[in-house]
């Protein structure tokens, strides 16, 4: 594959509507490509565009401060439209154009924080003065349609379209999707000037057969999480052979602590002193067994019904822990409650600053384990070290 920048004009047609303008600018860029292909390269040409609208007016890339803070404002509190055009020209004259588009709700925004956003320089280059994988994830309340479109290229769309189209031959679903989520990470890594590799993404199989694990871990996903203790056991039984690193991500009773304890790589959800000894006793059990590593789930929301220690009890609790040879605390997790994107980022951002308080030399708290399928992104900006998803990699559950 080679990638260009195709010189076209990018200028809207008197009466062109943002989304015939989208597709229009997609395919002449595919066109271009097409034609300066060499002979060794891939027959097909792959354009795409993608324009911000508000009330049917298409938003540019702002070339002033003054131009970007305008155009925020007008977002404020607005929902619009994301048209993302993909258009794909083949050898022997096909042209296939579609147009996807995302509905992105903005919550009010204060001109302070505008200001901020326009000052770091990252609303120059993008339409809608926006990118919402970085700072400005913190305006998005919700965004219908495909999550991707809003990010970049809608990878899944764009491997659809190739195979209607006969550009390219049809994969398995799964291997798609982690096309998709690996776009997603590196975009969100991106943004805010982290490397992929430094997010560990776990897939969480649960209810899903041991056969997509095994598709999962070909893939080289090897980190995969289970929630509850017997369904983890009997997945491990059939795949005892097969390189799998076992993350329990669920809430983990006391008296089922002793299954797991040594068993799997890393228990996230640690959110009791009386759980955390039930471990540390069942690891003492065993002689010459390395520390259970754990994370301690801290609750954010005040929703009992998820666990989790409340960030007043985090430091006396860590402390204890610390007593605990068996253990080894390693950082952080939470669940922010079910609502917007711009909540689900102000949880994120309190269990850093939580971690930062608490963190000392001999306990740096390095991991911090939060975002899944629909909020990841928000969580990778506020240093998520690990990603928790399902939905988005495996399908819908079965049942």
């Amino acid at each position: 594959m080679t990638v260009r920048a195709a010189d076209v004009n990018e200028d809207q047609r008197a009466g062109e509507s943002a989304v015939d303008y989208a597709a229009r600018v997609a395919l002449d860029k595919a066109k271009v490509g097409l034609a300066a292909r060499g002979p060794e390269e891939p027959a097909w040409a792959l354009g795409s565009d993608t324009v911000v609208a508000l009330a049917g007016e298409v938003l540019g890339k702002p070339a002033t401060a003054a131009e970007a803070v305008d155009t925020l404002e007008r977002l404020s509190g607005q929902t619009h439209a994301v048209h993302t055009a993909i258009a794909l020209c083949g050898p022997r004259g096909e042209m296939h154009v579609e147009v996807h588009t995302a509905r992105v709700r903005f919550r009010p925004l204060e001109r302070d924080e505008v200001r901020a956003y326009v000052a770091t320089g990252d609303a120059f280059d993008k339409a809608g003065a926006y990118g919402i994988q970085g700072g400005a994830g913190a305006f998005v309340e919700a965004v219908d349609g495909p999550y991707d479109g809003v990010v970049g290229l809608p990878v899944a769309q764009v491997h659809a379209l190739g195979v209607r189209a006969g550009a390219w031959a049809t994969e398995p679903e799964m291997v798609t999707r982690l096309r998709a989520l690996r776009g997603r990470i590196a975009a969100a890594c991106q943004a805010v000037q982290r490397v992929p590799a430094s997010v560990t993404l776990v897939g969480v199989s649960k209810r899903h057969p041991s056969e997509r694990l095994r598709e999962a871990l070909a893939l080289g996903v090897i980190d995969l999480g289970e929630n509850y203790v017997q369904e983890w056991r009997d997945k491990a039984t059939v795949l005892v052979e097969d390189d799998v690193r076992w993350h329990f991500v669920g809430r983990l009773q006391s008296n089922k602590a002793k299954v797991v304890a040594g068993q799997v790589s890393l228990v996230h959800a640690v959110d009791s002193l009386s759980t955390a000894q039930a471990l540390a006793r069942a690891v003492e059990r065993s002689p010459g067994a390395a520390p259970q590593q754990v994370l301690v789930q801290v609750s954010l929301a005040g929703e009992a019904q998820k666990g989790g220690v409340t960030a007043d009890a985090l430091p006396e609790l860590l402390d204890t822990l610390a007593t605990l040879g068996s253990l080894r605390v390693e950082g952080l997790m939470t669940m922010p409650p079910e609502g917007t994107l711009c909540g689900a980022r102000a949880v994120f951002q309190r269990l850093r600053a939580l971690r930062d308080h608490c963190a000392r030399p001999e306990r740096p708290l390095t991991l911090l384990s939060m975002g899944m399928s629909d909020d990841f992104d928000q969580a990778i900006a506020e240093g998520a070290t690990h990603i928790r998803v399902g939905t988005a990699l495996f399908g819908s559950r079965p049942g």
